[in-house]
Formats: C-alpha cells, structure tokens, sequence
C-alpha cells in the first residue's frame, strides 16, 4: 500500500489533471448512457424526442452564445496574462452574457413565433436563455482550472453535479410516470438542469467577485480575433450532428426523434474512446510536427486502426446494446445503426488532419469543411427525408462526414504548405484513406448478418482477436 501511495505521488501533476478530467467526462457521459434504458421503458418515443430536441436546439445555438471563447483563445490568454486571469475571465463572460441577453430579447419580442421553430413550450425556451447566460462561466472555470492543472475540485464539482442532476431526472420521471402525469420530457429537463444551471449560477457569481472586471478593450480583442474564426466552424459542426434530429422533428414527428435521436447516441459511443485517444495524441503532434525525425505516422496509424477496429465491433454487437438500452420500439431502427457509427468513425479522420491546422492557428481551415459539410447534409436531409423517411437521415449524415473529412485533409495539405512542411512526412495519407473506406465498408457489412447471430459472433470474436493484437502493438509505443 505504501509503494502503491509513493507511486501515487510521484505522479507529475500534469497527469494527474489528465486522469481526472478524462474520468470525469468518461463518468458524466457513461452516466447519460447508464439511464438510457430507464428512461426508454418510462418515457415514449415522443417525449424521448422532445428531449432530443431541446439538447439538439441547445447545441446549435450556444455554438453562437458562447463565441467560441473556450475553444479559442483561453488557453492563449491564459498564458499571455497569467497575472490577471481573474480580470481577464470576468471580462470575457461579460461578453457572453451580453449575448445570451440579446438572444433573449429576440425571443421576447416574438416567443409564439420561435416556439413554433424550434418547437418546444415556453418554460423550455426559458429553461435554455438561463443557460445561455450562466453555462458559459462553469466551461470559463473549468478550463481555467485545468490549465492551472486544479483537478480535485474541478473533478468533484463535475462527477458530483453529473450524478445529482441524473439521479433527480430520474427520480422526477419514476414519480410523474406513476402519477400518469403527462409531461415527462418537461420535468426530466428541468430536475437535470436546474441543478447543471444552478451551478454554474454560482460560479457566474464567483467570476464576476473575483475579477470586478466587466469590460477591457485589449481582452475582447485579442479573445475575438481567434475566436471568431472558430464559431463558423462550431455552428457548422452542430448543424452537421444535430441538424438531422430538428428537421426529423418538423418533418416527421417527435417520435421519430425519439428512437433516431437514442440510436445516434448509443452508436457514438464509440466517440467516449476517440476522444481520450485524440486528447493524448495531440501533444505528441504538437511537439514533433516541425520536427525532422518523429514517429507521427506510426502512431496515427496505429491509434486509428484500433480505433476503426472498436467502431466495426460497436456495429456488429448493436442488437445486443439496444436490447440492453432500449425497448421493442426501437428495434426497428436498428439497421440505421451502421451507417451513424460509420459516420462517426470520419470525424476521428477529420480531427487528424484539423489538429494540423489548429497547430498552424489558421482555424478558418478548419471553419470552411464544416461549413461546406453541414450546408451538403441540410440539402440532402431535405431530399431524402421527404422520400425515404427519417432513417435515410443516417445515411446523408454518413456522406456529409464523408464530405467533412476528406475537405479537412485537402485544406491541411495546403496549410502545410504554406508553413513549408509537408503532410506526407506527417501522417501515411493513403493508408488513412484506405482504413476509411475499408472501415465503412465493413461496418455497413453488418447490416444483412444482424439476422444471423452465429456468423455476426464469428465476425467479432476475430475482431476481438485483431483488438488484442493491435493493443500489444500500440502498448510498444515509448510514451
């Protein structure tokens, strides 16, 4: 125990922080997934869908009300004004709240009217203004924090709001169901975020005491001028991941949102090991890509095969996760699945190459293939949906990805060049492509065997074997 302590300790504190966010945000997603199939046996598909909506419509808009100031220039104003990170923080989330209550005026002035857009009540419109206004202090915290390298409190106050607020949705749900009381979607939305909301609350508070900054020229200037780039690109980006649930919803029904919305989310889940994938090679990128000799192509190669491989396998054990998640309802909808898990296995190539452009600070390449992306996917929504109904929407999504990737890759090659590097030297682009294509085309491949259970188990157990294989290989890989 002793030993097991020293080593503990002796851990930098760089990956101690690491640890605890990546546990932290692997905890407060598994727990959206752990109350999937509570929620799918008392709530309809309708009222699922109306839940969909309110987080789909909350997505696109808070891409604009936050101005992208987490994503952009933070970190750097974090660094360039370590001696006043308190003022600074406290003048940026003035911005913020500057528009979250312009937002709300809009809606002021004509609610029946955006109501019937984006198609919830008033109280949940409502519910969304005040996070608008006070979410974006809780991310300025948090990131703060974790540039600081403060995990224990930033990690408590994350798992520990995750859990109240999923415990109470739940418990809201179990007692409006038993009194057959309507509007389930309503009350789950609000027991969650009032608790999300009424933390962030206090830390917009604490911002505000701590900094006394309300505006300084030279901080919104400097936040604006990175961030802007970047909220053309988050907007696409959301239109792109949430645009085929809205236009399901106007024009089909919320049901329909409702079993597509849950299939999408039990098929990303494949995103939860993306993510601390990406999160852990994207210092290694950094710190080798200008340099002559690195193993970048190595390493990219072997993170996306294994990868691919968890996202083919995610595919094949589908009807088993949706049994487990969901009810006889959704079943139906099962072979949507493939496509949507397909789709999300782009975005892990389109990451690769936007980390390039990231690294070279010109995010408007990174801004024009989302935005290109989500204008493709809203066109062919409105073609396909209107003819094959709402599951053809997995399928332009899929393309769209397709779309988003591939123009990603094109535009880093040419920030490469003009930083005078090359991307050949950096990641084995046509292995890349090959290991996309190939995983798609697997992945679809498991659509006819999900009626042959002896074949599609055959097919895993060998996908299991190569997973094994490859986690040796990567584990030979120096740190």
């Amino acid at each position: 125990m002793k030993r097991i302590i020293d080593k503990i300790r002796s851990i930098p504190t760089g990956a101690k922080s690491a640890i605890v966010y990546t546990a932290s945000s692997v905890f407060t997603r598994g727990l959206a997934i752990i109350t999937v199939p509570i929620f799918t046996r008392l709530m309809t598909t309708e009222q699922i869908g109306v839940v969909n909506i309110y987080n789909s419509w909350y997505s696109l808009i808070s891409a604009f009300a936050t101005l992208s100031l987490t994503s952009g220039g933070f970190a750097v104003a974090m660094k360039d004004y370590s001696d006043k990170r308190d003022e600074y923080e406290s003048s940026i989330l003035t911005l913020t709240s500057i528009v979250a209550v312009a937002i709300a005026l809009i809606y002021i002035i004509a609610p029946g009217f955006w109501q019937k857009v984006i198609g919830l009540s008033n109280s949940l419109i409502v519910l969304m203004l005040i996070g608008f206004l006070v979410a974006p202090a809780r991310d300025f915290w948090l990131s703060r924090q974790r540039f600081e390298y403060k995990y224990k409190l930033a990690g408590f106050i994350s798992i520990f709001t995750a859990f109240l607020a999923s415990v109470i949705s739940v418990f809201v749900v179990i007692y409006m169901s038993n009194h057959n009381i309507q509007s389930t979607a309503t009350g789950r939305l609000f027991a969650n975020y009032l608790i999300v909301y009424g933390v962030a609350g206090v830390i917009w508070f604490y911002i505000f005491l701590q900094g006394k900054t309300f505006y300084c020229k030279e901080y919104w200037k400097m936040s604006l001028a990175i961030s802007v780039p970047l909220i053309g690109y988050n907007i696409a980006g959301q239109v792109l991941n949430v645009s085929d649930r809205m236009m399901i919803s106007s024009m089909v029904n919320n049901s329909a949102v409702g079993i597509y919305g849950t299939l999408y989310t039990v098929s990303s889940l494949s995103l939860l090991v993306w993510q601390a994938i990406n999160s852990s090679f994207v210092p290694y990128l950094f710190q080798n890509i200008d340099k002559d000799k690195h193993d970048i192509k190595k390493v990219s190669n072997l993170l996306l095969e294994a990868y691919a491989i968890i996202s083919i396998l995610m595919t094949f054990f589908a009807p088993e996760i949706v049994k487990i998640l969901a009810t006889k309802e959704y079943y139906d909808a099962i072979y949507i699945m493939p496509s949507i898990a397909a789709g999300v296995f782009f975005t892990s190539y389109a990451n690769l190459y936007s980390n390039i452009a990231v690294y070279y600070k010109k995010t408007k390449y990174v801004m024009y293939p989302a935005i290109i992306a989500a204008g493709i996917n809203l066109i062919l929504n409105y073609i396909f949906i209107k003819m094959f109904g709402y599951m053809a929407a997995a399928y332009t999504t899929l393309f769209s990805y397709i779309v988003l990737a591939f123009l990603q890759a094109i535009w880093s090659k040419k920030v490469c060049i003009e930083n005078d590097n090359d991307i050949n030297s950096i990641y084995d682009n046509k292995k890349l492509f090959i290991l996309a294509i190939l995983t798609t085309l697997i992945s679809l491949c498991a659509i006819p065997l999900y009626s042959n259970i002896y074949l599609r188990y055959l097919c895993i157990v060998i996908g299991l074997i190569v997973v094994l294989f490859m986690g040796r290989k990567i584990a030979q890989i120096k740190r």
